[in-house]
């Protein structure tokens, strides 16, 4: 049967793109993908939506019709635990039951709805490898067009497996929001399930709509419900796979024509008095029941969060920089970072650089929209050796500022500057957020040193033992290929030098052979320069790059590269197929 408004249909739609010039492929950074696939983003309205989304419905949609003055629509359809009763008003259920089977159940006056249909609801980011599969099964007919009509029996036929299917995360394109559909009823925001608090922002949903290819039965209708299948309710059955949320059930129905006119203008109830519903709970909240109350008038009893975090790296040389993660399964409003060396943070999943070697123990505290907190310890999670490129500086009296005296020079083992009173031990450190690339090659260098009272800086990018910097963090452009050797030298306020010398630290390409893992890369030579072991960089302070070796892999842009090449004669470049390759005369 045709259950379609005209003129309303939606249809998803995949256009393939073909880019004739490639130059724009070069410029288009990838979107960020949303956990949903297909996402249509948050529902465009709470009482008439013009076209809705079905999961199992390949083009056409229904239209919400919440137009009743009064709102309406939440006194005849139910979902009910069981099917024993002939007026079934249903219940609110909740369990941690991952397979189970509920009811959709209509005491409204007509005795019927055409076509009942169903909201899935999940918690959260869904995983990847989230997987329901709804089976629906219940009596069918086509529509008789006459207002508020019931069918005959004769007209009705049972569907044993009206769906047969099984969902997954991309079906989901609903979303993030707190409310489901149902009109102008209070509280305008209406809940995805009993007791839900829809001010807490942090509590956030993905939804699905299925058709259930059914419409139930009521008591009031020309049939007698008491012979049929289920007392003429729908039966859903339902298996859910790596659920770690929050999965909750709610229905509505569609009919053809009605007093209410045709749409969608019905849903379960859930608040006050008659609330119906169906919740169930995954592996992070399996012990978290009283959040999700199924007697009338009770109210929610919460919990703290179960405070969890990983790292992507737990040891490494300095500076190590981490990327933490929370992994706190419940919702979080604020996060308490303290990694260990008196830094902190309120990110929920930050970054962060240990700059000295030693042994961090890091905690994390989180807390919900109701205050409620928990911390979570990871004693001597973080291990931070010393730096690569050596032991960092030691100290001299005085000395040069090209470090010739004092100080440190790669692996020498120098203690550098040891405090009397802490016996803590200060040493120059420095990085690079890139160490290989393609000249022109802009790196962004900064100073992790911890030495006190510093007053001055003098960056040696080109061996020549002249500063090119005195900035304490610097960015500058090597311009030729070669290996450079990096020195920093720092002079304190009461004239003592450290420094450390980091040799053959930056490493600058010119064109290289076309099985290099170096990526996209160009020459920069002027026509009459040739590569030498003994580069000469430009012997200017750079300006800090709109786009640096960091987003490329040690080159430029990639657009900008492209452009190089098209303007040096000495390159060739050819596409073929889905190849992209590059011919240099030698």
């Amino acid at each position: 049967m045709n259950n379609h408004e005209p003129g309303s249909h939606y249809r998803k739609v995949w256009v393939p793109v073909v880019l004739v010039f490639f130059l724009f492929v070069c410029c288009i950074s990838p979107a960020g993908a949303d956990d949903s696939a297909t996402a249509l983003g948050i529902i465009p309205g709470k009482s008439n939506i013009a076209s809705l989304a079905f999961a199992n419905a390949g083009t056409g949609a229904y239209y919400f019709k919440f137009d009743q003055t009064s709102g309406g629509g939440l006194n005849a359809l139910h979902i009910a635990s069981s099917s024993s009763s002939v007026t079934n008003y249903g219940d609110v259920t909740t369990t941690t039951g991952q397979s189970g089977t509920f009811y959709i159940t209509d005491t409204g006056g007509r005795g019927y709805q055409d076509e009942a249909i169903l909201l899935v609801a999940v918690k959260g980011n869904i995983p990847s490898d989230f997987s329901i599969h709804i089976t629906s099964s219940g009596y069918s007919w086509t529509p008789t067009g006459a207002k508020d009509t019931p069918p005959s029996l004769s007209q009705v036929t049972y569907r044993s497996g009206a769906v047969d299917q099984t969902f997954t995360r991309s079906d989901f394109v609903y979303g993030s929001q707190t409310w489901k559909p149902a009109g102008n009823n209070a509280p305008s925001d209406y809940p995805l399930y009993y007791g839900q608090d829809t001010s807490d922002t942090t509590n956030t949903f993905k939804l699905m709509f299925v058709d259930l290819r059914a419409g139930p039965l009521g008591a009031n209708g020309d049939i007698d419900t008491s012979a049929l299948t289920d007392k003429g309710a729908i039966k859903v059955d339902y298996t859910i796979e790596n659920l770690d949320t929050v999965a909750a059930f709610n229905t509505y129905a569609w009919n053809e024509n009605t007093t209410q006119g045709k749409g969608i203008s019905w849903a379960n109830r859930l608040v006050g008095t008659g609330s119906s519903g169906y919740t169930v709970l995954g592996s992070g909240y399996k012990d978290r029941a009283s959040e999700f109350p199924t007697v009338e008038g009770s109210a929610p009893v919460y919990h703290a969060p179960d405070t969890d975090f990983k790292a992507d790296v737990t040891s490494g040389a300095a500076p190590l920089t981490v990327q933490f993660t929370d992994t706190t399964v419940q919702s979080v409003k604020t996060w308490a970072w303290d990694f260990g060396d008196g830094s902190t943070s309120t990110e929920k999943s930050p970054q962060h650089v240990y700059v000295k070697e030693g042994t961090y123990t890091v905690a994390l505290s989180t807390a919900n929209t109701q205050g409620l907190s928990t911390t979570k310890t990871q004693t001597g999670m973080i291990t931070v050796t010393d730096s690569t490129g050596g032991n960092a500086a030691g100290t001299s009296s005085g000395g040069s500022s090209g470090g010739s005296s004092g100080g440190s020079s790669d692996d020498s083992g120098s203690t550098g500057y040891t405090d009397t009173h802490t016996g803590i031990t200060y040493r120059v450190n420095f990085t690079a957020n890139a160490t290989s690339g393609v000249a022109p090659f802009p790196i962004q260098f900064n100073d992790f040193s911890e030495i006190p009272n510093s007053t001055s800086w003098a960056w040696d990018f080109t061996g020549d033992g002249q500063p090119e910097s005195t900035l304490k963090n610097p960015s500058y452009i090597f311009r030729t290929a070669g290996n450079y050797s990096v020195n920093l030298t720092q002079t304190t306020s009461d004239g003592k030098v450290y420094f450390l010398l980091r040799s053959q630290y930056i490493r600058v390409l010119d064109m290289p052979s076309l099985d290099s893992d170096e990526g996209w890369i160009s020459s920069d030579l002027p026509k009459n320069e040739t590569n030498s072991s003994q580069a000469d960089p430009e012997q200017t302070v750079a300006p800090t790059p709109k786009s640096t070796a960091t987003d490329t892999g040690g080159s430029s842009p990639l657009g900008t590269k492209v452009a190089e090449v098209l303007f040096d004669s000495m390159v060739v470049v050819g596409v073929i197929g889905g190849g992209l390759f590059l011919w240099r005369k030698m």
